[in-house]
């Protein structure tokens, strides 16, 4: 149908000379061209030309199409299509290089702005570097996810700082609430934004419950460590109470404080509760910190507006282990004290002789009258307030005849707090003792002390001093005692604490002394010697030299020039 020459056109295949090859055996066939019935493709060889055949049998009308073509002409379209793909593919290739870059240079913009917000500006200096290196662009992803951790460390840290402010600041609230400086139109409000909306609305009653470790005498813990107890205690009393029913609990003056409040419409139910919950705390506290407390709690209030009332109440009934003593439970008691008849019989006799015992600086009849005075006082039915009154007059009448006596303040205060402020942070009948005995008491006694030394010695040295100037006359302890204006028995008794001796016996040595000395130095007779030491009889002068020298007083004398008797000393 389609060939170069037209001569051919219409001719059968076997006038163009078509042979097929036979590839295999490397002949030719020069039979004609069979063609099978399905399609295919072979080489054929034409005026020894190679040609490519492609046939195509077709089922319209039984014809089949043939398709000759040299073998030359196909591998250079072979090849020139083969270079039109590499060309197209290389294009493609470098577009989709291109792209890509685009694209990334488009991506990075987010990352960089991103990092920047991070706090990294590494990457906006090498951004052409990023876009050639996309390892490093996984490098930013890394800053990034370390960059978001630590965005997520820095508000775990924020969140916990805040939590921590907002403590403080729910404990600064109480401290004010406790102390009345809260308005009263400004309370609901402020409980409301802290959380507090259910005890607001559904509270009928409240009372405030105050705790305080009892250190006294304690062997496992001490005064150190009450911060980190109350700390725990603080925490148990969170636990214990259902927290529905209390209020922040806080440290205040050494005391745990909280407030407790209830549904229940019944005061004398609430109290009730009061009871068991303080019970039940009590017994949790000394089970797990092994540490006795003792609880004060107030009278049931109506309203949230009493709770600086209620916190009043609460410290003073704590007041009263000041005669219970340590491990107490006690609520305050609403009493009429302006009508009840009552007198206090104040102990004078007793301070008089406490007196008198600290200015003869005796210290162990001091500590017997103190504590006879503080175990009378201590029985007596009073109000904490009116137990402090009488410490504080019992302190006056010390410091006062201290003070009558010439002692100044300074000598015997141990701190720069006031004595009276010391006095009325006490809380045991045991820590009043202790500290009249070892803050007041003891201190003035070591002054007396130290003023009897120098006056036993002044005085004793003016007694020997009248003993060597009158010895030779008739000298007696009554006329020093006249001539110093001192009783004679107080004489007595100075002058033997500072030479161990009575006054008669160290008159009596002094005189022998001299006799001994006239005996030595001088030719005057026993006899005059008697008369001149106020001997009325030389035989009695004779008898008691004899005893304290073992010789009379002629052989001493002898003795004394030939040297030949010893003498017994």
């Amino acid at each position: 149908m389609v060939h170069p020459d037209p001569a051919y056109i219409g001719q059968p295949l076997s006038a163009i000379g078509l042979q097929d090859p036979d590839t295999e055996n490397n002949i030719t066939k020069l039979s004609p061209i069979t063609f099978s019935t399905a399609f295919e493709e072979k080489q054929v060889k034409v005026a020894d030309t190679h040609y490519s055949l492609t046939y195509s049998p077709s089922t319209l009308k039984g014809w089949t199409y043939v398709l000759i073509s040299p073998t030359n002409i196909l591998t250079r379209d072979y090849l020139d299509i083969g270079l039109h793909t590499l060309y197209i593919s290389i294009s493609l290739l470098l577009l989709s290089l291109l792209l890509a870059w685009l694209g990334s240079k488009r991506m990075h913009i987010p990352i960089r702005r991103l990092l920047a917000q991070l706090g990294n500006n590494r990457l906006s200096k090498e951004d052409n570097t990023l876009a050639q290196h996309p390892a490093q662009l996984y490098d930013e992803f890394e800053q990034i996810r370390a960059g978001v951790s630590q965005l997520s460390a820095s508000r775990s840290q924020l969140e916990n700082t805040l939590n921590q402010h907002l403590l403080q600041i729910r404990t600064h609230f109480m401290m004010n609430l406790f102390q009345g400086k809260i308005p009263i139109h400004t309370l609901h409000g402020t409980l409301n934004e802290y959380g507090y909306t259910h005890q607001v609305r559904e509270w009928h009653h409240v009372a405030v419950v105050t705790l305080q470790a009892d250190l006294i005498n304690h062997t496992k813990y001490g005064s150190n460590d009450r911060d980190l107890l109350l700390f725990a205690v603080q925490n148990i009393l969170e636990e214990t109470a259902p927290p529905d029913q209390l209020l922040l609990p806080i440290v205040l003056e050494h005391t745990v404080v909280t407030v407790i409040g209830t549904v229940e419409q019944d005061p004398f139910i609430f109290s009730q509760q009061l009871h068991v919950l303080t019970d039940q705390l009590q017994q949790q506290i000394g089970k797990i910190l092994n540490l006795e407390v003792s609880i004060g709690f107030s009278q049931p209030h109506s309203t949230l507006y009493h709770i600086p009332q209620a916190y009043t109440e609460a410290i003073e009934a704590l007041k009263h282990r000041m005669k219970l003593g340590t491990g107490i439970i006690f609520q305050y008691e609403i009493t009429d004290y302006q009508s009840a008849p009552w007198s206090m019989s104040y102990p004078e006799s007793l301070e008089y002789s406490l007196i008198q015992a600290i200015q003869s600086a005796d210290e162990v009849q001091s500590s017997v009258l103190l504590q006879q005075l503080l175990e009378v006082m201590f029985r007596m039915e009073c109000t904490p307030e009116e137990y402090q009154v009488a410490l504080i007059r019992l302190l006056t009448n010390i410091l006062q005849m201290a003070q009558e006596s010439g002692i100044r303040l300074a000598q015997i205060s141990q701190g720069h707090r006031s004595m009276f402020h010391e006095l009325h942070g006490l809380q045991y009948a045991v820590e009043v003792e202790e500290w009249f005995n070892h803050q007041v008491i003891l201190p003035i006694i070591q002054v007396f002390k130290a003023r009897q030394v120098a006056q036993y010695q002044q005085i004793s040295e003016k007694m020997i001093a009248i003993i060597h100037q009158d010895y030779d006359k008739d000298l007696t302890l009554e006329e020093c005692a006249v001539k110093l204006h001192y009783n004679a028995n107080y004489l007595s008794s100075v002058f033997r604490k500072e030479t161990g001796c009575s006054f008669s016996e160290y008159l009596t040595r002094y005189r022998f002394n001299i006799a001994k000395k006239w005996l030595d130095e001088s030719n005057i007779t026993v006899k005059d010697i008697a008369a001149r030491l106020r001997y009325n009889n030389p035989q009695n002068f004779i008898r008691s030299f004899r005893k304290w020298e073992g010789i009379t007083p002629g052989q001493y004398r002898e003795r004394k020039q030939t040297a030949e008797i010893p003498i017994r000393k």
